[in-house]
């Protein structure tokens, strides 16, 4: 069925999104804050550099940052008002797929100027993306309010993993 594959892609891209970027946040917090009990060589920059690259991670992070709140307030809206579950569920796995990736790489290169840098700053603005991206998780009951689906068609999507609220039954 053509529905499945759409909500596959939903599932990974933000599985691969979110669970990707908690491991590189962790990581990145543990390197940051065991720096002085492991034996990890300084990476030494100076002024002119240190200051590129913490306002390239800063505009980086506040920029998906963004993107991810302006995507998901803009783009559920027009998604709800299209015809048919089918074009709801692929232009649903776009926006999922475009947010989750895009933040995902915005994690790795930000951890990565967190590494090079030792800026404690960045770390906070990775946290909070990462917070963005667990709040944003697409579940299925957040996939029907956000697609504005009925309990027929929750149904048909899901089978029987979809259990009708109380006030839905009729």
């Amino acid at each position: 069925m053509l529905s499945n594959r759409y909500i596959k892609k939903i599932r990974n891209a933000a599985n691969i999104g979110l669970y990707g970027s908690l491991l590189i946040c962790i990581c990145v917090v543990a390197e940051h804050f065991l720096d002085k009990y492991l034996w990890v060589r300084e990476i030494t920059t100076n002024d002119y550099t240190h200051r590129l690259f913490l306002i390239v991670g800063l505009v980086l992070a506040v920029s998906s940052i963004a993107y991810v709140l302006f995507a998901m307030r803009k783009g559920v809206p027009r998604l709800r008002q299209t015809d048919g579950v089918e074009n709801k569920l692929s232009g649903y796995a776009k926006l999922i797929g475009n947010t989750y990736y895009l933040s995902l790489f915005s994690v790795i290169v930000v951890g990565a100027i967190v590494v090079i840098l030792r800026e404690n700053t960045l770390i906070m603005l990775l946290l909070l993306l990462f917070l963005l991206m667990m709040l944003n998780y697409p579940n299925m009951y957040k996939m029907k309010v956000d697609l504005g689906l009925d309990d027929d068609e929750m149904t048909e999507l899901f089978g029987s993993s979809y259990i009708k609220g109380e006030g839905d039954k009729k």
